[in-house]
C-alpha cells in the first residue's frame, strides 16, 4: 500500500494559497514602490524585495496546484489534499507511474520555494551585517566589505542551487526503487534517501545561517565598538533592522527543526482523526515562520528608513 504524499492538508491549503497571493501582491506593490520613488534603495533591499516576491508566488503556485489537485479528485471521491488515501497493491503499471510523478511533483513545488527564502533570509543578514557597519563612524572600505559579503552570497547560493538541481535531477531521473516514488516504507511514513536530503538540505542552510548571524556579531562588534554611532537615527535604524533579523531568525530555525521532525516522523501524512489538528498545525507553522517574518520586512517605516544607499557612505573615506 503507498500513499500519496502530502495528503490530508484539507482546507489549509486553501488558507495558505490566499495569504501567499495577499503577502505576494504587498510584497510586489512594494519592490514597484521602492524601485520607482526610492532611487537611492540599495541593491541589497531591492534584491531582497525581489527574492521575497518570488517566493511567494511560488508559494502561491504550490498551494494553488494543491487546491486545483484536491478539486479534480473530489469528483471521483478520491482526495488526496483532504483525507487519507492508499493505492491498492494490484494498482496497473501505468497508475503507478502517474502516481508516483504525482508525488514526485508534489515534493518539488513544496519545496522549491524553501530554496527562495533561504536565499531572502541570507540577504537579510547581508542586510543586517551592511547596516550594523553603515551605523558608525570609522574608516573601513565599506565598498570592500560589500564586495566580501556579495562573494559570500554568490558562492553560497551557488553551491546550495546546484546541489538543488541535482537533487531534483536525481529525484526524476534516478530509479532507486521508492515506493510511489518517493516514500521508502508500504506504509508511506518514511521517505526515500534523495527525497530527504532535499528537504535535509533546506533545513540544514537554515540552522547555518543563524550561527553566521552570531559570528558576523561577534566579529563586528569587537572590529566597531571604540566607534561612536554616526547619529541617533543610525542607532533606531540598526535596532529596526536587528529586530528583523531575529525575527527572520526564530522562523527559520522553526521551519527547519519542524521539516526535520516531520521528515523523520512520517507527519506529512494525517490520519483521518487528526486531520483537523494537523491542518492547523501546519497554517500555524506557515503563518510564524515565514509570513510573519515577511510582514516584518514589509514595514513602511522600515523600508522608510532603508531608502538610503547602505553601502557606498558606510565609513568616512
Amino acid at each position: 500500500m503507498a500513499m500519496l504524499f502530502l495528503s490530508g492538508l484539507a482546507m489549509a491549503s486553501y488558507f495558505l494559497a490566499l495569504c501567499y497571493m495577499l503577502m505576494t501582491f504587498i510584497s510586489v506593490s512594494k519592490l514597484y514602490a521602492t524601485r520607482h520613488k526610492n532611487a537611492s534603495m540599495s541593491r541589497t533591499t531591492q534584491l531582497l524585495l525581489m527574492t521575497i516576491s518570488l517566493g511567494c508566488l511560488f508559494r502561491t503556485a504550490t498551494f494553488t496546484t494543491l487546491c486545483f489537485l484536491d478539486f479534480q479528485h473530489t469528483d471521483a471521491s478520491l482526495s488526496p489534499l483532504s483525507a487519507r488515501f492508499q493505492v491498492p497493491d494490484d494498482t496497473p503499471h501505468a497508475e503507478e507511474s502517474d502516481l508516483s510523478f504525482y508525488n514526485k511533483v508534489v515534493a518539488v513545488l513544496f519545496n522549491l520555494p524553501d530554496y527562495l527564502f533561504v536565499s531572502a533570509y541570507l540577504l537579510v543578514v547581508l542586510l543586517w551585517a551592511e547596516t550594523f557597519q553603515s551605523s558608525r563612524r570609522h574608516w573601513f572600505s565599506a565598498d570592500q566589505f560589500h564586495r566580501k559579503w556579495m562573494v559570500f552570497y554568490l558562492i553560497f547560493n551557488g553551491g546550495l542551487y546546484l546541489t538543488q538541481v541535482v537533487l531534483y535531477g536525481l529525484l526524476f531521473l534516478k530509479e532507486d526503487g521508492a515506493i510511489a516514488g518517493i516514500f521508502d516504507n508500504d506504509a508511506g511514513t518514511r521517505l526515500a534517501l534523495i527525497p530527504s536530503l532535499i528537504f535535509y538540505t533546506v533545513a540544514a542552510a537554515d540552522l547555518a545561517l543563524p550561527a553566521i548571524i552570531l559570528g558576523t556579531w561577534m566579529y563586528l562588534s569587537v572590529t566597531l565598538s571604540g566607534f561612536p554611532y554616526k547619529s541617533v537615527h543610525a542607532k533606531a535604524k540598526l535596532s529596526k533592522v536587528g529586530r528583523v533579523a531575529l525575527v527572520w531568525s526564530l522562523g527559520r530555525i522553526l521551519y527547519s527543526v519542524m521539516i526535520l521532525l516531520t521528515f523523520t516522523k512520517g507527519w506529512f501524512n494525517t490520519e483521518k482523526d487528526t486531520v483537523s489538528m494537523q491542518s492547523m498545525l501546519l497554517v500555524a507553522l506557515f503563518v510564524l515562520a515565514e509570513i510573519t517574518p515577511i510582514y516584518s520586512l514589509l514595514d513602511s517605516d522600515l523600508l522608510m528608513m532603508l531608502s538610503t544607499d547602505d553601502y557606498l557612505p558606510l565609513g568616512d573615506k
